[in-house]
């Protein structure tokens, strides 16, 4: 059981989850609550939606692991899983019954909501996993943008399950429009930290993972153009997610939301001190430390969401 609660990433699920209820009650709910109305999806029909992310999130992380076998195999020998602890068969398995679950209950939700718009959004993110593993990991930047764009996904996806709740009441929806301005700005700003931060913690990973790469024929950015032009690639877009953390924290200064602009010094140091560590790192084992630091960053980020009053 251990070895299959590691092959889909527990932890990350767990985190996932998490960011998706703070983005509903907290992102969405707040700027509702503003103009008199609240949430018009159940939180049945919610957690369903959470439950069929988890699936797909966890079959995309199965499949990842049958196509890398051979790369883990050189770069993670210690930490491989499918071939060595679970036979390639029965992961292959695993990933068609999660896929297969997650795609069930958004076609259920997609009845439910009389909306197809987002079962379809959610089917394609399933079709981008695969890809993502088969073959777009292995291309310069396509993976990154890939997974980065997933992650972003993973929060406007709860943004838009509650837009198409409203949608079915027009009287609702009415009141609700009022509320739409600052509900995107504060979804759309959070998407943002989301996908600058996988972005650069995917290409320091590329360059931790280069060797094993390389000698597999993957044309990841750190292979074709270099450990140094892919180092300064990172540094440039960490020092931009680092600047539109101070954006942000002198919004919310000004908005006199002050607990969440502090969070987000925390947010600010690890970001900071990541980029030295990163300037400095010539080893693996430098850019796996790295990968750690913004894993933490993001973690501080999603935490200052919990400190947001109503804007």
């Amino acid at each position: 059981m251990n070895a299959y609660l590691k092959l889909i990433r527990w932890p990350n699920l767990l985190i996932m989850a998490v960011a998706m209820f703070l983005v509903r009650y907290y992102l969405v709910r707040g700027p509702l609550l503003l103009v008199g109305t609240d949430l018009a999806s159940t939180l049945v029909d919610f957690v369903l939606l959470v439950v069929a992310m988890l699936f797909i999130s966890a079959a995309g992380y199965v499949i990842n692991d049958v196509f890398d076998m051979d790369i883990d195999s050189l770069n993670k020998q210690e930490k491989q899983i499918v071939g060595r602890l679970i036979p390639v068969q029965t992961a292959k398995r695993l990933y068609w019954l999660l896929s297969a679950a997650g795609m069930l209950i958004m076609v259920y939700l997609g009845y439910r909501l009389n909306s197809w718009q987002l079962t379809l959004i959610v089917l394609m993110l399933t079709g981008l996993l695969w890809f993502y593993s088969e073959r777009y990991k292995r291309q310069i930047l396509v993976g990154n943008l890939v997974v980065a764009f997933i992650a972003s996904a993973g929060i406007t996806v709860v943004w838009l399950f509650e837009f198409f709740s409203l949608v079915r009441e027009s009287d609702g929806f009415i009141v609700a429009s009022d509320a739409m301005p600052l509900m995107s700005g504060l979804v759309f700003a959070y998407a943002l930290f989301a996908f600058l931060s996988t972005l650069t913690r995917e290409m320091v990973k590329d360059i931790e993972d280069m060797s094993g790469d390389a000698r597999f024929g993957c044309r990841t950015f750190p292979v074709v153009y270099g450990q140094i032009t892919a180092r300064n690639l990172s540094a440039a877009t960490l020092i931009i997610l680092i600047i539109m953390i101070g954006f942000w924290q002198y919004i919310l200064y000004f908005r006199e939301m002050t607990q969440a602009m502090m969070v987000l010094f925390l947010a600010l140091g690890i970001g900071i001190f990541a980029l030295i560590r990163l300037a400095l790192a010539n080893k693996p084992e430098h850019y796996g430390f790295v990968s750690s630091l913004l894993k933490l960053l993001m973690l501080a980020g999603l935490l200052s969401v919990v400190f947001l009053k109503s804007m």
